[in-house]
């Protein structure tokens, strides 16, 4: 693909300015009240299903599979996400080191305005950790490609079944409810790598999902439209993956390589100022406050580490499409 660069990880520069524009609106959602905001924790599902599926997909015949990939997650994720849970100390923490905060939400609640609520996204991208490296290891791309499928057309009806048996939200909040996204992230990296025999068929599945929910709506009454969000941001991340002119994302580009401590930490900074009684400025006061934060993880904390993690779990040079630093 001549829109990417290579060097020994193949960087994007359109697909981490993509992360820059879903993490500015995570952040525009909680500070300013950007209505639309949550479409960038949307964005952000779909990003790693393609990085990650890329990832695994390239290496999969390689030694050290495995290891190579649970290695660098590790030593990219885990760092930053304990340093947030020193800070913050959530209730039922036990549960949060091993991305299984769930288990209390669905027993006491969802704890919606807590600082560790963002914690969401994680456990459902630990939890795409430990299904994906198998099914792309184990099976072969015929039965792949059936599989990613099927998890993309059956998230609807999982999100259908959690709203009307399980506690309110878990639709939104569990990893059943987001398969479409993950997975269709996942098949994008499949499409790119040559995997599709039939556009045609590939398209008219793509739409499935959203009509169903669509359908859904009509019928009965307004839900859910992530299968339609879903199908909206792969067709952002494929028209960023074969950008050849990037001028207008540069501005993105920042934030989009400090996206995970932006991410982790921009609600303790927010409730900080909010604490103090700031009212409507706290989330002007925060924003600059939580860049600079960024940028110091980032040099102190996750570049070296990120360093290290390369050379401890040195992988093969790869020809393919995509990698970058980590995903959120």
């Amino acid at each position: 693909m001549s829109s990417l660069r290579s060097d020994s990880l193949t960087r994007s520069e359109p697909i981490d300015a993509l992360r820059g524009v879903a993490i500015m609106a995570v952040i525009a959602r909680h500070y300013f009240q950007f209505k639309y905001g949550m479409l960038g924790v949307d964005l952000f599902f779909v990003i790693s299903g393609f990085l990650i599926g890329g990832i695994l997909l390239d290496g999969r015949e390689q030694p050290g599979y495995f290891s190579s990939f649970y290695g660098r997650r590790a030593f990219r994720i885990l760092p930053l996400y304990w340093l947030l849970l020193v800070i913050a100390t959530p209730e039922h923490w036990g549960y949060y080191l091993f991305f299984m905060q769930a288990v209390p939400w669905l027993q006491f609640g969802y704890p919606l305005t807590e600082p560790t609520f963002v914690t969401w996204t994680l456990a459902i991208e630990e939890q795409f950790y430990l299904i994906l490296p198998v099914l792309i290891f184990w099976l072969p791309r015929r039965w792949l490609i059936r599989a990613l499928w099927a998890g993309v057309l059956l998230a609807p009806v999982w999100r259908w079944l959690l709203h009307a048996y399980a506690p309110d939200l878990s639709w939104e909040f569990l990893l059943p409810g987001r398969l479409d996204e993950l997975f269709g992230g996942v098949l994008l990296a499949c499409y790119m790598r040559g995997y599709c025999r039939s556009k045609i068929v590939w398209g008219s599945l793509a739409c499935v999902p959203a009509i169903c929910d669509v359908a859904y709506a009509m019928a009965f009454s307004p839900f859910s439209f992530l299968s339609i969000a879903a199908l909206t941001c792969c067709i952002i991340v494929w028209a960023g993956a074969n950008m050849e002119r990037t001028r207008l994302l540069r501005p993105f580009l920042w934030p989009g390589r400090r996206c995970y401590a932006l991410y982790l930490f921009h609600m303790i900074v927010l409730d900080v100022f909010l604490y103090f009684d700031f009212g409507f400025y706290a989330g002007f006061i925060a924003f600059p406050i939580i860049c600079i934060m960024a940028e110091i993880s980032w040099r102190v904390i996750e570049a070296p580490l990120i360093g290290y993690a390369k050379t401890r779990f040195a992988r093969a040079q790869q020809p393919a499409i995509i990698s970058t630093a980590g995903a959120v």
